[in-house]
This record gives C-alpha cells, structure tokens and sequence, in this order.
C-alpha cells in the first residue's frame, strides 16, 4: 500500500512541474515574429511622415496658348473708317491702336492694303515679324508712338530739343509737327509754350512762325500777312 501512494505522489510532482515550464520555443518566435512588423511598421510610416513634411509640392504649370492677336496703327491726323468681317474700325486721332485675330488682320490688309502702302495704318513694332510677313512698315518707321507723343507737353524745351535730335527718320521728326501743331491748336496743356515753340521754329526753318505770331497776338492782328 505504502509504494502505491508513493507511485501517485511521484505523478502528480512530474505533471505539476511539466505545466510550470513557461511558453514555448514556438511561442517566443511568434512574439518576436510579431513585434519585429511592428517595428518594420512604425519605421515606415516616420518615413511617410518625413518625406510628406520635407519634399515641396511641385509648382503648378499653367500652359498658356501663345497669342495670335496683332495691333494695327493709325497714323493720320484725319478722320477715318474701316470695315471688315465682324469689325468696325473708327479712326480719329493719329497713335489710335486696333487689336485684332490674325484672320481679321490677314482680312483688313487685303482689302486696305493702299492705306498700310499709303503710310495711313501701319503695324505695332511688336508685331514686326507679322509685318515682315507681309511687307508692312510698322508704327516706329512712320512716326514716333502715342506714349511719346503725349508725353511732349509734359517736357521743357531741353527735353524737347534732346527727343528732336535722337530721331532717326523725317517720318518721325514730321510727326512730331503735326502733332504739336494739332494739339497747339486744340489748346492742350504743355502746346502753349513759347520756349519749344521757339525751338520747333529753329528746328524747322520757320515752319512754326504762325504760332509765334499767335503767341504774340500779331497773326490775330494782321491775318492778311499770314
């Protein structure tokens, strides 16, 4: 009886001691296993994170089709008018600028040609290589632009003599006559000067003598002389 209690208790000593061991292999691998993805997984998204906060956005490219339009110059102090497909020009005053497709441009040289020929319309200087196309002088070769124009009555007489000797063509020094004279008669401020209306005399032989004479009152006077 007594080895039979001791066989018992030696079992139920081996079973308890079997259960006390712990995970196994198998299990410590799986551990490891999962936490070694963990890590790969935290690793790429700070990587992610990195590259979102530190890389520029690539610049927006905006594609902007290259304008086909071209400007057409008045230059005639006269009073004018034009008409073409889906187009009414009205010409009143030299330096006037007309913006138009190239159909519309191609249209209105065809059909005035005189007048581009004529030195009455010419083509803006920014469109030279259109006008070389075509034959054309452009605005620069007829005359001086409506910017410079205008900005004369705003210059003294020193001012005016330096534009007068810097002019390249008659064409351009004859614009600046006609202008003058235009707006001297129209009373614009800046015409009325006796200082660049002495000047333009000088420059032109005497070509603004009726001018000095209104200055002075003497052509008002004596307009039989004149």
């Amino acid at each position: 009886m007594a080895t039979n209690n001791n066989s018992s208790s030696t079992k139920k000593k081996s079973t308890t001691s079997t259960s006390a061991k712990g995970p196994t292999k198998a299990d410590l691998e799986a551990q490891i296993a999962l936490l070694q993805a963990q890590l790969a997984l935290a690793q790429a998204q700070a990587q992610t994170a990195a590259s979102t906060s530190t890389t520029p956005a690539a610049p927006a490219i905006n594609l902007t089709a290259p304008s086909t339009d071209i400007t057409v110059v008045y230059c005639s102090d006269s009073l004018g008018y034009a008409k073409i497909s889906n187009m009414e020009l009205h010409f009143t005053r030299y330096g006037e600028t007309f913006v138009m497709s190239r159909s519309q441009f191609d249209e209105l040289v065809g059909k005035y040609r005189r007048w581009f020929d004529l030195g009455i319309l010419a083509v803006s200087e920014k469109d030279i290589t259109t006008a070389a196309e075509k034959r054309l002088k452009v605005d620069t070769e007829l005359g001086l632009d409506a910017a410079t124009l205008d900005s004369i009555g705003g210059m003294s007489a020193a001012q005016l003599d330096s534009l007068w000797r810097s002019l390249s063509t008659p064409a351009q020094k004859t614009s600046v006559i006609t202008f003058y004279k235009k707006k001297f008669i129209e009373g614009a401020a800046g015409f009325a000067d006796r200082e660049k209306i002495d000047l333009l005399d000088r420059l032109t032989n005497g070509g603004f003598r009726r001018e000095q004479d209104e200055m002075s009152g003497r052509w008002k006077i004596h307009q039989t002389e004149m």
